[in-house]
């Protein structure tokens, strides 16, 4: 899975995602973001059946690009999913 570290090092619009995400969802606590990262790629990896289909691979790619579409939007409004359920 890629980490919100690696997403930080590609720069452009990852990068903004990663800041993002640490910055305003979670109040710069990196540690928590992190954690709270890999929890909603678990999250959805987990929870759509579409991805029982794809190899082992294919199904961590959709899941984490689900999940990056996600966070990015509730990072915008300063939210953050796993936040949200506990």
């Amino acid at each position: 899975m890629t980490s919100l570290t690696d997403f930080y090092d590609e720069g452009g619009e990852n990068k903004h995602f990663a800041e993002e995400f640490v910055q305003l969802a979670h109040s710069g606590n990196w540690e928590i973001a992190k954690d709270h990262w890999t929890r909603t790629v678990q999250a959805f990896g987990n929870r759509v059946q579409e991805l029982e289909k794809l190899s082992k691979k294919k199904a961590r790619q959709e899941a984490e690009r689900l999940a990056l579409s996600f966070c990015k939007t509730l990072a915008q409004d300063r939210k953050c999913w796993a936040c949200i359920v506990g």
